[in-house]
């Protein structure tokens, strides 16, 4: 691969991990939260 392709690979598993995971684990704490709350 070239290095502007390896780069682009990694600046999308950066934006991967830096946007999707805390949102989903928000999410994932919300719901969990909202269980509690309903009990």
């Amino acid at each position: 691969m070239t290095p502007s392709l390896v780069n682009f690979v990694l600046s999308l598993c950066a934006g991967f991990f830096i946007v999707i995971v805390p949102i989903s684990a928000a999410l994932i704490w919300v719901s969990s939260n909202d269980q509690l709350l309903r009990d």
